[in-house]
């Protein structure tokens, strides 16, 4: 029992292959503890961050790419998610608020701008090579690409990224019974989909989608989202500068008002004369005395 706890505790880095998870992760049934991770980005860790980035990478992107495809708002939508996470734990105080807070800015905020619509991934396969493979899972995508935005979402938050019905409706604010409304209707367009397309029905719409999770991000995203950290950082930490208050323009006057302007002005260049006038007589007086 002793040998087994202590493969169950090995460090990240050993895990699938060599792929760094993050050195000091902790595993637990070959998965580390997410909490735990999440304390570490909470702390502004560069390590804790790229364990949880490297963990979860796939499902965001799969989540972002098979709504808005791999074309520059899709880049853009991933990239955002990622640096959201790391500047909202700032901010945030536990792990559970920033996992949920992960999960309103992917489900709410990585959505469409106003006409944009969702992009079709294209397949290599035509549908007599997927039946001869038995890759029913690449027909399950060509289905998806049929639902709504919506159904999508419901359908990616579940199956993609992993929550249940309770925690997909606290993160989009929706109701917990719209939820499993809407989620069982995309589940029920789908099944009924594969079945006419032909698939034995001892394939289940879970087994058939977790069969499709081999897609990854671009290595060069990988570089770019890890090497980003510190830059969002610094970006977020920044102090912003006070803005300076406009400056208040006088109203211009009617022709009165510089009429009345200009009245004052010869009025104090009299005063002032008389005033040099009455200086000088008083020091000639003032001589003139002296010189008796």
């Amino acid at each position: 029992m002793r040998n087994w706890q202590g493969i169950l505790h090995i460090p990240a880095i050993y895990l699938r292959g060599g792929f760094l998870l993050g050195a000091y992760a902790e595993v637990r049934s070959r998965r580390f503890d997410t909490d735990a991770v999440l304390e570490k980005i909470l702390q502004h860790d560069k390590e804790g961050f790229t364990s949880f980035y490297e963990r979860y990478r796939g499902r965001v992107y799969r989540f972002i790419v098979r709504q808005y495809g791999t074309g520059e708002y899709g880049k853009a939508a991933y990239y955002s998610t990622w640096r959201h996470l790391v500047v909202s734990g700032l901010g945030l105080k536990t792990p559970k608020d920033l996992k949920l807070s992960f999960y309103k800015y992917l489900g709410k905020s990585v959505q469409n701008p106003g006409g944009l619509k969702s992009v079709e991934m294209p397949s290599n396969y035509l549908p007599k090579d997927i039946e001869a493979d038995g890759n029913w899972s690449l027909v399950l995508l060509e289905h998806f690409k049929k639902l709504s935005a919506e159904q999508k979402r419901f359908f990616l938050f579940k199956h993609e990224i992993g929550i249940s019905e309770t925690a997909i409706a606290k993160a989009l604010d929706v109701d917990k019974k719209t939820i499993e409304k809407r989620l069982g209707k995309a589940e029920s367009l789908l099944r009924e989909a594969m079945k006419d397309s032909g698939c034995p029905v001892r394939h289940s719409l879970e087994r058939l989608y977790r069969e499709s999770r081999v897609v990854k991000p671009p290595a060069s995203w990988d570089r770019e989202i890890i090497d980003s950290f510190n830059m969002w950082l610094m970006q977020a930490e920044q102090p912003q500068l006070p803005a300076e208050p406009a400056k208040e323009e006088e109203p211009a006057g009617g022709l009165a008002d510089k009429f009345g302007q200009f009245k004052q002005q010869v009025r104090t260049k009299l005063s002032n004369l008389g005033k040099r006038s009455e200086t000088k007589g008083s020091r000639v007086r003032k001589f003139s005395s002296n010189h008796h």
